[in-house]
C-alpha cells in the first residue's frame, strides 16, 4: 500500500494489508525471493488510534 525511504537504521517502511498471518508469510517469502535483503524486521499494528489523510491547510 505504501513504501517510504527513510534515514537512520532502517532504509525502507512498507506498509502493506493482508487478511491473514499466513498471507503475510506467502508476501514475505515473495518479497525476500525478489530483493536481496541482509535484515528484515516486522511491526504487526494492534489497534488503529488515529488515521486521516485530511492536510492541516490552515498552515499554509
Amino acid at each position: 500500500m505504501e513504501v517510504y525511504r527513510l534515514s537512520g537504521g532502517t532504509d525502507f517502511l512498507l506498509r502493506v494489508a493482508v487478511p491473514s498471518v499466513e498471507h503475510y508469510n506467502n508476501f514475505y517469502k515473495r518479497l525476500s525471493g525478489l530483493v536481496p535483503l541482509s535484515d528484515i524486521s516486522s511491526s504487526v499494528a494492534m489497534e488503529k488510534i488515529k488515521f486521516t489523510t485530511a492536510l492541516p491547510l490552515h498552515y499554509a
